[in-house]
């Protein structure tokens, strides 16, 4: 399928306004091997659009379940698309993340599962990350 088209289909099932920021955020991250940063997303956009627009865009991806937030290497967040099970408001993407020291990039790796936690009583778990540093397969010597 087209990424434009799936693109519209993610808006439309999420109950999202078609937008023409909205499908161009999401054929880029469609489009992207690893997570991205504002910054990253404003130089991929073919259109100029003001970061308060970039922001509440990535805010309604993220509340319908579309992205996932994951800090980068300087404590930012970068953004990455969640896998298709992911309910809104609940995010499901229960996956490792992976910063390379090399070129300072967040991959997503989904085959990698975070271990269960069971927490004592008393304690409710919201959220887990789980991040390893080393060097993306892009960045070692052949």
């Amino acid at each position: 399928m087209e990424i434009a088209i799936k693109a519209e289909n993610i808006l439309k099932s999420n109950g999202l306004r078609k937008t023409q920021i909205r499908l161009e955020m999401l054929q880029i991250f469609m489009g992207s091997k690893h997570a991205l940063s504002v910054n990253d997303l404003e130089k991929d956009l073919k259109s100029s659009h003001d970061r308060v627009t970039i922001y509440r865009a990535l805010n309604s991806f993220e509340e319908n379940g579309i992205l996932h937030q994951t800090p980068d290497p300087n404590g930012n967040m970068r953004y990455a698309i969640c896998s298709e099970s992911c309910p809104e408001h609940v995010h499901q993407d229960k996956h490792a993340h992976f910063i390379c020291e090399e070129c300072n990039q967040t991959y997503c790796l989904e085959d990698v599962k975070i271990p269960n936690v069971e927490l004592e009583n008393g304690y409710q778990l919201n959220s887990i990350s789980y991040t390893m540093n080393g060097i993306c397969k892009e960045c070692q010597p052949a």
